[in-house]
């Protein structure tokens, strides 16, 4: 192979596997690593928390819900998901595997919010299956349950913590014999080693090597390959593959009326393995768009930047207020470090549950952005505190229309208030 060709093996290679060893680095940390691990496999581990300006796991975390997961041992024998009937409250459980790709969503917008069972099971499972279950495919012996509930505000807390107590999760063979198996096997895992590209690739190597629909592929550098990569080729590649997977960050999704919003390739990527990377580089874990949408801005109508020391507006027609089978809202975030901005108010985001929300006669709504309370008592229902330096937002629909998602619907534009 001459040094073209290898250049090119090496940087797609690296491109092919940066998500799949990020994933395997959070399965590594949470279930296996005996200094950081909090729970087995087939354990749910939840935050029942209404996110803050302290909320630093997470960049910029949500305000609309709290977060769960659980990895999924489906080696063996298949995983079954319980719900519980949550009153109509807004859930929903992202299916993921070790490729990032999103199997699919369990949740309200598409099952509903009644008690049922869902039978999760691996590439290689033939058995039978309860007739009183739903059944999902992963393509891949592990899988992340990624639980998101809605959660009101702090007086909502204990509600949420007993809602999500009901969510459970059991191996098929603990569902016909009602007993419980605390062996969890991570024996014969791969230790999780990302120090030098030397190691990713002995990293994905390995992780490949668990699942058996990949033994075929001629696109990854073996451990023997590897071996024959001169380091300098080995650096200039992989490097290369950085900038790319970075740059494809920068201009991620489409932009409009300064608003930058991903609605293709999110979720699911196919053979697009920059994409994937892009993705996992900017907003690991993303969701589908038909469960979630969430344009941001950090431009104003001129296209300057958003600045605490300047006022502003966004007002959505009545015909223009977001699409959404659920619900909506607007967050305020840092520009430099994508964390809530603490507020007088204790308001992080806007949005159509907000309590006393001023809807104008004509049915429109404005929403007043800026650092100080507004001198018109009557906008401070309407009003998300701002930073006294740069910030952005991003708007969430939950339950996107078709016309979201498609882009016909877009979002208004934010206007700079005269001063």
């Amino acid at each position: 192979m001459n040094k073209t060709n290898l250049f090119e093996t090496v940087k797609n290679a690296y491109i092919y596997g940066y998500p799949i060893v990020g994933m395997y680095e959070l399965l590594y940390t949470q279930i296996i690593n005996p200094k950081t691990k909090t729970t087995n496999f087939n354990e749910f581990a939840h935050t029942a928390t209404v996110a803050s300006p302290k909320t630093s796991f997470i960049p910029a975390p949500n305000n609309d819900t709290t977060y769960s997961r659980a990895w999924l041992d489906l080696r063996e024998q298949p995983a079954v998901i319980e719900v519980p009937d949550t009153n109509d409250r807004y859930y929903s459980i992202q299916l993921l595997d070790l490729f990032t790709e999103t199997i699919t969503n369990i949740g309200r917008r598409l099952t509903g919010t009644k008690s049922n069972k869902f039978t999760v099971i691996g590439p290689d499972w033939n058995g039978d299956l309860p007739k009183d279950t739903n059944v999902i495919k992963s393509d891949t012996p592990f899988a992340l349950a990624f639980l998101r509930v809605l959660i009101n505000d702090k007086n909502d807390v204990q509600e949420v913590k007993d809602i999500q107590n009901k969510f459970r999760i059991h191996r098929l063979s603990e569902m016909s014999n009602k007993t419980h198996h605390d062996d969890h096997d991570t024996k014969d895992l791969p230790i999780y080693k990302n120090s030098n590209y030397h190691e990713f690739f002995e990293t994905l190597n390995s992780i490949l090597l668990l699942i058996p629909t990949l033994k075929t592929r001629t696109d990854i550098l073996s451990s023997k390959q590897l071996k024959e990569v001169p380091d300098d080729i080995l650096n200039e590649a992989c490097n290369s593959a950085k900038k790319l997977i970075n740059e494809g960050g920068l201009a991620f999704g489409e932009s409009h009326n300064f608003w930058r919003v991903a609605r293709k390739g999110i979720g699911n990527y196919g053979e697009d393995y920059l994409q994937r990377s892009v993705v996992w580089h900017k907003g690991a874990l993303a969701n589908q768009p038909e469960e979630s949408l969430y344009p941001s801005t950090f431009q104003d109508s001129t296209g300057q930047f958003l600045d605490g020391n300047f006022d502003y507006e966004i007002k959505f027609n009545k015909n223009e207020l977001p699409p959404v089978s659920q619900f909506w809202s607007l967050t305020m975030y840092l520009f430099k470090n994508a964390f809530l901005v603490d507020n007088e108010i204790d308001r992080y985001s806007i949005g159509d549950r907000t309590k006393g929300l001023f809807y104008d006669e004509d049915g429109s709504l404005t929403i007043y952005i800026q650092n100080k309370s507004p001198k018109d008592k009557n906008k401070i229902s309407n009003w998300l505190p701002s930073p006294k330096d740069k910030f952005y937002m991003t708007l969430r629909l939950y339950g996107p229309s078709e016309d979201a998602i498609l882009g016909k619907w877009l979002p208004p534009v934010v206007t700079r208030v005269n001063q």
